[in-house]
């Protein structure tokens, strides 16, 4: 219920700078990735949701991708859930005390981007719970789905200090930056995943 204050509240802390997307109202093209998620097939109401997420490069060539990190980011993930009849849920309404957002704004930076070969999968860990955003109508079943939406970004910085750690890449900071700049904007949606709530 308070992941979107969570975030809001986080993203204060993130370096000011700016970062644009372009083309907004741009159709989406062909997705070169594939989204696999699983998680619980029998839910009880108030409990946390844990979904695996696996994104998986269904192409023949590499895949540069980012993931959302600034509140408002049009790079996001986006859950949809309907019920049996396949109405979508109602959304959450928060109606506790006033939000008050902070407008942040940042750079994407080299060390955001993750590039996967042909074939290759890996596992992303911050979708968050998709029961926070939707009001559960009753017992029965729903469907869950995840949408990612890849928006071509303009800005993006090398980052100046590297972590003593930093573990070799198979390619350099300024390759990952112009691979992201030449990916097109994508839409990939994932299998539709059911769950039953009791009451």
């Amino acid at each position: 219920m308070y992941r979107a204050l969570a975030v809001a509240l986080l993203a204060c802390f993130l370096t000011a700078g700016p970062a644009h997307s372009l083309d907004q109202a741009a159709p989406a093209g062909f997705a070169p990735v594939q989204i696999t998620i699983s998680g619980p097939h029998l839910i009880r109401r108030g409990e946390t949701l844990k979904f695996n997420v696996t994104l998986t490069n269904r192409s023949d060539k590499p895949v540069a991708l980012r993931f959302p990190f600034l509140f408002d980011d049009e790079t996001r993930f986006v859950w949809n859930i309907t019920n049996a009849s396949g109405r979508a849920l109602p959304p959450q309404v928060y109606d506790g005390p006033p939000v008050y957002y902070c407008p942040v704004t940042g750079s994407v930076n080299d060390m955001m981007i993750s590039v996967l070969q042909p074939g290759e999968k890996m596992d992303y860990q911050f979708a968050g719970d998709p029961s926070d955003d939707f009001v559960f109508t009753g017992r029965g079943y729903y469907h869950v789905a995840l949408k990612y939406v890849l928006a071509p970004t303009r800005n993006i910085e090398e980052t100046r200090y590297r972590p003593p750690d930093e573990k070799p890449e198979p390619y350099t900071p300024r390759q990952k930056i112009e691979m992201l700049q030449n990916m097109p904007r994508f839409e990939a949606t994932s299998n539709v995943w059911t769950m039953y709530l009791t009451e």
